[in-house]
């Protein structure tokens, strides 16, 4: 015969689940960075399926960067700066980027011209702009230069990068207010 316990085995007082459950503040900012991402696939989207096809003079937009670029800049050093790395993985993992160098270049870009704006400029629209089409062009020129080295493409396309530049810039006043609204989700963090 079996030999029964003298006492019942205590009832767990909260399950896995539990452990899991997020704050409200975790679910807006988990909701932010989600909804960054979200801008991010519209962005590709619309980059890779629509304007590949649209050309002026030889060149074509890079959305993708623009959007990393500008969320980057908005968001600060910190938070940015992981935003732009996991941002960039996720762009050269679409197959659309340039190549491996292009995640080394959008994150160091993104990074240095946000503490470029953080340290000598105002936060604004126009700071914004300044810092996003800064760091447009010279990814683009160094996109060019990479590509001249490794014979990829010729000294005359330089302004076909330039303009492809120009061309992504145009996308950044429709996505300022836009990102703006996002990035007060979850409640201000303090930048400056």
């Amino acid at each position: 015969m079996a030999k029964k316990h003298e006492f019942k085995p205590d009832k767990p007082q909260s399950s896995l689940i539990s452990h899991l459950l997020l704050t409200g503040k975790q679910q807006k900012v988990c909701l932010k960075w989600g909804l960054y991402l979200g801008v991010l696939l519209v962005l590709s989207v619309l980059q890779d399926v629509l304007l590949c096809h649209v050309r002026v003079m030889g060149a074509t937009t890079e959305l993708v960067p623009c959007g990393i670029f500008l969320i980057c800049i908005l968001e600060g050093s910190e938070n940015g700066s992981v935003f732009a790395l996991v941002a960039s993985a996720l762009y050269l993992f679409t197959g659309t980027a340039h190549g491996p160098y292009a995640l080394v270049a959008i994150t160091a870009l993104a990074v240095l011209l946000c503490i470029f704006r953080q340290a000598f400029l105002q936060q604004g629209f126009s700071s914004t702009l300044i810092c996003t089409a800064a760091a447009m062009i010279l990814f683009e020129l160094i996109m060019f230069a990479l590509g001249l080295f490794l014979g990829l493409t010729h000294w005359r396309r330089v302004w076909g990068f330039l303009i492809t530049a120009g061309l992504s810039l145009i996308a950044v006043p429709v996505l300022y207010p836009v990102c703006k609204a996002i990035g007060a989700i979850g409640g201000e963090v303090w930048k400056e």
